[in-house]
């Protein structure tokens, strides 16, 4: 049993090792979230705080929830998050924020204040993400020294940083270049670190990496929005280092449209044609009343409806993964409370109900966490058996049911 008991975790291990990165190639996928992950997606409380670009999540979710019913949502605006529910996700901004809650210490604390707060709450982040700005691009024009390895110059603005906000460039070897310790490093480092903070202190909140705008025509084309391309490369190439790392990209989201094309601008530098990607000009249209694309107007996030609604449905894809969805449309997860010969698993408020096929009657229902360490053992008694959940850390564990030579497991995420 300990050798089938060790196959099973090795087999949780290669699915949960696909690596989550939500761009532009799962933003057709929403459609294929097995309901069961939906209503998983439905208990969870996000954030993305930022500054106006930030909105352009939430408004997409709204207008996703309009188009199509079933990906409810409610959306809630700076102060205290939405309270726990299984009926809708709970998205928005706990806070309004920069670029400096990575580039000081102080910045740093607060959030990690932020995060022990509503935990201490019983209704915790699940998720956290940052809804860049023009960080990357705006305040200081490109400038300083060139850099040699990328034939560019560093543009963008740091607030917090110990030299005062100004352009910035990848890791500290450009400081040189920029009079600037704050890079590219400094956000990274300080997501590991948030959610470092979280394992350690047991807390279930993911905070994951983002990239940011590609819009403002004036970029297209130009070293400004060259070199943000390579910042935005830079984080994904960090993100796909480590397995455990969870990426949104909304940049690459942004730069296809529903039909599959990319947008790509040309940098002429010096004779020397240098391509980049820009939003795709469909993703800046919005909707009339019939679903239609009609011409923009500017409501806060600089971009198009139909971009936030690209978005919109990356975010639930990204979401129903990190509930422990492997990606498959046809996957053996797609868990409700049936009557069936199949192991399958439904949680409530307080209770996962876990029915088994009576082949398993008398046999043995044991829960393993993440550690593969025993935290429910019990004999089966029919073929529907309840387990409180108020015991269990919110988190994804193991159900297995055995008897004799059979058995059969399945993940679930619990959150209470």
């Amino acid at each position: 049993m300990r050798r089938l008991l060790l196959l099973i975790f090795l087999g949780y291990t290669y699915l949960s090792q696909a690596q989550i990165v939500a761009d532009h190639s799962v933003v057709d996928r929403y459609n294929d979230i097995p309901q069961y992950y939906i209503d998983q997606v439905k208990t969870m409380l996000v954030s993305i705080p930022g500054e106006s670009h930030s909105t352009g999540y939430s408004r997409g979710l709204e207008l996703l929830e309009a188009m199509e019913a079933r990906y409810q949502v409610q959306i809630y605006n700076f102060g205290s998050p939405s309270a726990s529910t299984d009926r809708y996700l709970r998205s928005g901004r706990h806070r309004e924020a920069g670029e400096y809650i990575f580039f000081s210490e102080s910045g740093i604390a607060a959030t990690r204040s932020e995060i022990r707060a509503q935990y201490n709450t019983g209704n915790p982040f699940d998720v956290i993400g940052f809804g860049w700005c023009y960080d990357m691009t705006r305040g200081d024009a490109p400038g300083g020294s060139l850099d040699n390895e990328h034939q560019i110059h560093w543009a963008g603005r740091s607030e917090g940083s110990p030299e005062g906000s100004g352009r910035w460039g990848l890791n500290s070897s450009d400081q040189d270049l920029t009079g600037n310790s704050v890079s590219m490093d400094t956000y990274l480092e300080a997501i590991e670190g948030f959610n470092a903070f979280c394992e350690q202190n047991g807390y279930p909140t993911k905070y994951i990496f983002t990239t940011g705008p590609v819009d403002r025509r004036e970029f297209a084309g130009t070293e400004t929005g060259f070199q943000r391309e390579i910042k935005h490369d830079y984080i994904r190439d960090f993100v796909a280092r480590d397995a455990d790392r969870i990426l949104f990209d909304y940049a690459d989201i942004l730069c296809w449209n529903n039909e599959g094309e990319q947008n790509i601008s040309s940098w002429n530098d010096g004779g020397t044609v240098r391509k980049h990607a820009q939003i795709h000009p469909d993703n800046m249209l919005d909707y009339n009343g019939s679903w239609n694309t009609v011409p923009h107007t500017e409501d806060g996030d600089h971009i198009g409806e139909v971009g936030t609604v690209r978005l919109a449905k990356a975010m639930w894809w990204l979401l129903a993964r990190i509930a422990g969805w492997d990606g498959s449309s046809t996957s053996s997860s797609e868990l409700t409370e049936p009557e069936s010969q199949e192991l399958s698993l439904y949680v409530g408020q307080e209770v996962l109900r876990v029915h088994s096929p009576l082949s398993y009657d008398q046999g043995r229902l044991r829960i393993f966490d993440m550690q593969g360490r025993v935290q429910s053992d019990m004999v089966i008694e029919g073929n529907s058996t309840e387990i409180p959940t108020t015991p269990f850390s919110p988190g994804a564990y193991l159900v297995m049911v055995s008897k004799g030579n059979l058995f059969e497991s399945r993940t679930v995420i619990i959150n209470r």
